[in-house]
């Protein structure tokens, strides 16, 4: 598949980003840290608020130094939802028409 930038994103689009993955916090208040970075594929199933989309393709990029990789929290098959913001700021591509 060819991705291009997402400039708007549309129902039925196939997208992909980079996002964090999350340590679990270390305190019952803590904020997680980031051990790594994963891109995330997905098909746009709905638009509202959020983004609704279903996962086709995870692929872990990276662990931080000293980190024994995780599984992962999201696998292929799972309804999520994303903020546009949070989209954008993980360099959002969609497929080329």
């Amino acid at each position: 598949m060819n991705f291009q930038p997402c400039e708007d994103i549309f129902v039925d689009d196939i997208i992909r980003w980079v996002e964090p993955i999350w340590a679990p916090p270390a305190k019952k208040r803590g904020k997680p840290d980031a051990i790594g970075q994963q891109r995330i594929t997905a098909a746009v199933t709905d638009i509202d608020e959020l983004v609704h989309l279903k996962v086709r393709e995870i692929e872990t990029l990276s662990f931080n130094d000293g980190i024994e990789p995780q599984p992962l929290k999201i696998k292929s098959g799972d309804e999520i939802r994303r903020k546009v913001s949070s989209l954008a700021q993980g360099a959002c591509e969609k497929t080329a028409d």
